[in-house]
């Protein structure tokens, strides 16, 4: 598997667009835009937004501090921690999480897929 060609893609608005998209594939109501705003908040206060799991009602964060990676419900009322599941401890990095799980995900963050080397649908 090639990994890592180029730049790795950083822009917020097409982050912000991509979750809102994949969010109106799976989830009913008109809350997307709220609950991807929660996702994206998570990811600016530390935590990184890795994907979403096959429903889109979890999502799983990495968080540097403690080297966990959690999977974490949302709705539009925001992330809701305190029913989050550990995944994985002591990583430095989840990219090989997210290369061995890539089929059990709905969505992967663009940085990811560029680090593993996925497309779009998080393929090889």
């Amino acid at each position: 598997m090639e990994t890592r060609r180029g730049e790795p893609p950083s822009d917020p608005t097409a982050l912000f667009r991509a979750i809102v998209s994949k969010l109106r594939e799976t989830r009913r109501g008109v809350h997307q835009h709220r609950m991807a705003q929660a996702l994206l908040q998570k990811d600016a206060n530390g935590s990184r937004l890795v994907g979403l799991d096959e429903n889109t009602e979890r999502a799983v964060f990495f968080n540097p501090a403690s080297r966990t990676l959690e999977l974490i419900p949302f709705d539009r009322e925001g992330t809701h921690e305190e029913h989050a599941e550990v995944l994985s401890r002591r990583l430095s990095d989840p990219s090989s999480w997210v290369e061995a799980n890539a089929a059990g995900l709905s969505w992967i963050h663009p940085h990811f897929r560029w680090a593993c080397g996925l497309d779009d649908a998080g393929q090889p």
